[in-house]
């Protein structure tokens, strides 16, 4: 999990000789073992394979399978370094340490499940290990972001990036127009190879992008800033004249660590000077800049004492954007964890990005977001696509704007894209640079405005939309009862509709939250004064007048209508269907009535706005268009007790199931308004 290499101007090496069991080793491990030591990573694994045919023992072989497992992880080959832990874990190799490396190699090359089996292994061997905890819970929620992406956009920049590793990328002006980046490409008049990492030293570049929006040719910035040692990880201040980078000095095959310098040139020109920044001791590392627009704060990251982990997010400060920086100040526990918090990026709104090795993320590094929120910090994952099993860092957004780039060690990304086949991006190098942007999210309204009673479209209908941001609109249904309404970003809205002869309707629509486009789609339908609208999905237990509890949920609606028009009384009537006697069916009905009242009024509802009638089956329904469209009726039958008698299927079940759609049809309740003029009493 951790970038160890200068491929990101951090080495961060690990050196594991776990002789946790006594074995003789060979002269070829002796002395593959001492090169390790050296940092030599490359020519210490040629030599450990060498010798891994002459070990003389299990435990020597599984020693050394272990360690080149551990020179193929920290070398970025990470699914080589999941075989060899495998077979180190095979060959019996003693610490348990090779199955938390094995899991996370796993989860590094994508397969979550099988990396959640042996996380939990070893968490069986080592209990309460705060690292593994993290890593269960990344390849639980892994899948879930792969399969729902986010909406950013994403593209491999093919035309900057090389077969080596290309990194930690920034703009150079306002306009985007130029891109500055670290790469381990060849440099002319000065290619040589770093023995720790095999391969060339790092080197800041630049391109620009003419007016046809086409990337020209990548030159290397001149000698005032690329050295001959690593030179990378640049930012700009805000006019774009002063540019702070990394440099990491490594000397006889040693690496003697990281240090921030300020680089400086007039606008148009080549930079003129390159400063050491001291902004802690010399015999600290620290790198990796991000200046704030105000050149008053300069974010880096830091394994200097005082941090919670590896690497750790720090700041300094200044009085002004020329003085001279602070003491360093540990930006706290929810940024920096026991793991490592690299790539800080410092933007203008105040909102921080790093990448994060412990942070619940996909596997390698991710990219977080931290928003401040007083004395704290809130801390959210980027999700898939701008992170993924691999390790993605450096990000950095073009001024003023939610596009920008970032880097990723990833080999092939894929997409999901709805039905169609899914997005395919593949990398070029080591470390590719991509391009994202965030599509502008849009949120509308559409609204349907339907009789309740007959489910017939209302045109003209008055619609008064709220904004709780102030924001306020009135339009008219226009045909088929339909309104549009396009909506702001984070806004609770409400929606009143009036039309003369109806009562009021309501609705309501937010796009608080929301993280993607998203159209809503409603229908509303409003009652008619003095025509009987019918209570949808009430009912009752068979033969008895108590309410069932989704019956009660339903009956909210109503309370809402009478709140929402607090001067309108009404008659709630309940009818029931032709089977029993009428007298019971009245008793029946009238109970059931009263049952829905007495809910009414258990809800706030004043009693003398309501009225409970039981008509029995004296009242069959008349079928209208609304009904007719989903039975087995046609408009205007009248389903009475004759209608229903001479009623004749295909043969006499389905006789039997006409008779009963009709008698369920005519089981209903119902209420009307019976006057607009209540005045509520006044209560003193």
């Amino acid at each position: 999990m951790n970038r160890i290499l200068s491929l990101i101007l951090f080495l961060i090496i690990i050196s594991l000789n776990l002789d946790a069991q006594d074995f003789n080793k060979t002269k070829k491990t002796l002395k593959a073992d001492a090169v390790y030591e050296t940092n030599e990573l490359l020519k210490a694994l040629d030599l450990y394979k060498g010798a891994y045919s002459k070990a003389e023992s299990k435990q020597e072989k599984a020693y050394i399978m272990f360690q080149r497992a551990q020179i193929q992880r920290m070398t970025l080959n990470y699914k080589k370094a999941a075989a060899r832990y495998k077979s180190a874990i095979n060959k019996g190799y003693w610490d348990p340490i090779s199955i938390y490396y094995y899991a996370n190699m796993l989860q590094t090359v994508m397969k979550y499940d099988e990396a959640l089996v042996q996380y939990k292994k070893y968490s069986e061997k080592v209990p309460n290990d705060s690292l593994t905890k993290m890593g269960i819970r990344s390849c639980e929620v892994s899948s879930e972001w792969m399969k729902h992406p986010t909406r950013y956009k994403i593209e491999n920049l093919k035309k900057i990036n090389s077969r080596e590793s290309d990194f930690s990328s920034t703009y150079g002006n306002a306009l985007g127009t130029e891109v500055v980046f670290t790469s381990g490409r060849e440099r002319d008049g000065f290619s040589k190879i770093n023995k720790v990492t095999g391969q060339y030293f790092t080197n800041i570049f630049e391109v620009y992008q003419n007016r046809a929006m086409e990337w020209e040719e990548v030159k290397a910035l001149n000698d005032t800033i690329n050295s001959k040692y690593d030179d990378g990880s640049p930012s700009f201040s805000a006019d774009y004249n002063s540019m702070y980078f990394t440099r990491c000095r490594t000397v006889k095959n040693v690496y003697l660590g990281c240090q921030i310098y300020e680089g400086k040139r007039k606008p148009g020109e080549f930079f003129t000077s390159a400063e050491y920044v001291p902004i802690v001791a010399d015999s600290l590392s620290v790198g990796q800049p991000s200046i704030s627009k105000d050149g008053k704060t300069l974010y880096f990251a830091s394994d200097m004492p005082g941090g919670y982990g590896g690497r750790d997010i720090w700041k300094v400060e200044r009085e002004s954007s020329s003085g001279a920086f602070g003491e360093p100040i540990n930006m706290g526990p929810e940024i920096n964890t026991v793991g490592n918090e690299l790539y800080p990026f410092i933007r203008d709104n105040g909102m921080l990005y790093f990448a994060s090795d412990y942070h619940p993320g996909m596997g390698g590094l991710d990219i977080f977001r931290a928003i401040p929120k007083g004395d704290s910090w809130a801390i959210y994952n980027m999700k898939f696509p701008m992170n993924s099993s691999a390790d993605d860092f450096a990000i950095t957004f073009k001024e003023g704007s939610e596009d920008g780039m970032f880097t990723s060690s990833r080999k092939i990304t894929e997409i999901p894209n709805g039905d169609s086949d899914p997005i395919i991006i593949k990398s070029r190098g080591l470390d590719d640079i991509y391009a994202f942007v965030l599509p502008v999210m849009e949120f509308s309204l559409t609204g349907i405005i339907t009789d309740a009673s007959t489910g017939d479209f209302i045109n003209e209908a008055v619609v008064e939309i709220y904004g709780d941001d102030g924001s306020e609109m009135t339009i008219k249904t226009g045909a088929e009862g339909r309104f549009k309404y396009v909506l702001k970003k984070d806004v609770d809205y409400i929606y009143l509709i009036k039309k003369n002869g109806y009562l009021f309707g309501k609705g309501s629509a937010s796009t608080m939250d929301l993280d993607d486009t998203k159209h809503f789609k409603q229908e509303i339908s409003i009652a008619k004064l003095g025509e009987p609208i019918k209570l949808d999905n009430t009912f009752y237990e068979f033969g008895k007048w108590v309410l069932t509890e989704s019956s009660k949920k339903e009956l909210e609606k109503l309370v809402t209508i009478l709140t929402d028009n607090p001067n309108i009384t009404i008659e709630l009537g309940a009818h029931t269907d032709m089977i029993g006697n009428d007298a019971s069916n009245i008793i029946l009905s009238q109970k059931r009535a009263q049952s829905v009242v007495d809910f009414l009024i258990s809800k706030g509802i004043q009693a003398d706005r309501l009225t409970a009638k039981g008509y029995g089956e004296t009242v069959p329904q008349i079928v209208t268009q609304k009904i007719a469209e989903s039975s087995s009726f046609k408009l205007g039958d009248i389903l009475s007790p004759e209608f229903i008698d001479a009623l004749k299927g295909e043969d006499d079940e389905k006789t039997k199931a006409l008779k009963e759609e009709a008698n369920q049809i005519n089981r209903r309740t119902e209420f009307k308004v019976l006057s607009t003029r209540y005045i509520p009493d006044v209560v003193e």
